[in-house]
C-alpha cells in the first residue's frame, strides 16, 4: 500500500512539473517578392540571390498559416550571397504578422534551367519556423525564380509533434505502475488458501 501511495505522489509531482503540451506549427504559406540574380544576368547561371529585402505578398496558407494574407509591404527576406558556400541565416524570412520568421539552415536540390528569358533557379532549404504561440518547428523553404525577376517562395512545416520529456516520464511511470500492480495481484493470488 505504501508503494502505491509513493507512485501516486510521484505521478502527481511529475504531472504538475510537466509543462503544457507543445504546439507545433503545421501547414504551409506562399510568399512572394522580387529578386535578381547575383553573378549573372540570368537565373540559370546565378551564384546567389539578391532578394531586394522585402516581400510583396503572402497568403494561401494552410494549417497554422490559414487566414494570413498580405499585399504590399509584407515582411523581409535576406539575400543569399553565395549558393555554393552557403552559411546559415537567422531571420532569413520574416512576415509582418504574429512574429513569424524562418531561419534558413541549409540549401539543397539546386536546379537550373536555361531559356531565352534568363532561365530559372529553384532550390529547397531546411530550417526552423518560429511563430508566436507555437514552439519552434523544423520547416522546408522552397524558392523558385524565373527570368523576369518574378520570384515565389513557400515555407512548410515538416515535423510531427514530439512528446516532451515530462510526457515520456509520465507514460513510463504509468506503465511501471500498471506492471507493479499486476505483479502484486498475482503474488497475492498464489497464497490464497484453498478449501479442502
Amino acid at each position: 500500500m505504501k508503494m502505491r501511495a509513493k507512485l501516486l505522489v510521484a505521478c502527481a509531482a511529475l504531472a504538475a512539473a510537466a509543462p503544457a503540451n507543445a504546439a507545433f506549427v503545421t501547414g504551409q504559406i506562399s510568399v512572394g517578392g522580387l529578386a535578381t540574380p547575383i553573378g549573372s544576368s540570368g537565373w540559370s547561371d546565378a551564384t546567389g540571390v539578391d532578394a531586394a529585402g522585402s516581400l510583396i505578398f503572402y497568403g494561401a496558407g494552410t494549417g497554422s498559416f490559414a487566414g494570413l494574407n498580405c499585399a504590399g509591404s509584407c515582411g523581409t527576406i535576406a539575400d543569399i550571397p553565395d549558393l555554393s558556400t552557403f552559411a546559415a541565416i537567422a531571420n532569413f524570412l520574416t512576415l509582418n504578422t504574429n512574429g513569424i520568421a524562418f531561419d534558413l539552415n541549409s540549401i539543397s536540390n539546386i536546379t537550373r534551367t536555361s531559356d531565352a528569358l534568363g532561365g530559372t533557379l529553384a532550390f529547397t532549404g531546411s530550417g526552423t519556423i518560429r511563430f508566436n504561440g507555437y514552439d519552434a518547428t523544423p520547416g522546408i523553404f522552397s524558392f523558385t525564380a524565373q527570368g523576369s525577376n518574378l520570384t515565389s517562395f513557400s515555407a512548410s512545416a515538416v515535423s510531427a509533434a514530439v512528446p516532451e520529456p515530462g510526457t515520456w516520464a509520465l507514460m513510463l511511470l504509468g506503465f511501471g505502475a500498471v506492471g507493479y500492480s499486476l505483479r502484486r495481484r498475482r503474488a497475492t493470488a498464489r497464497f490464497v488458501p484453498q478449501a479442502a
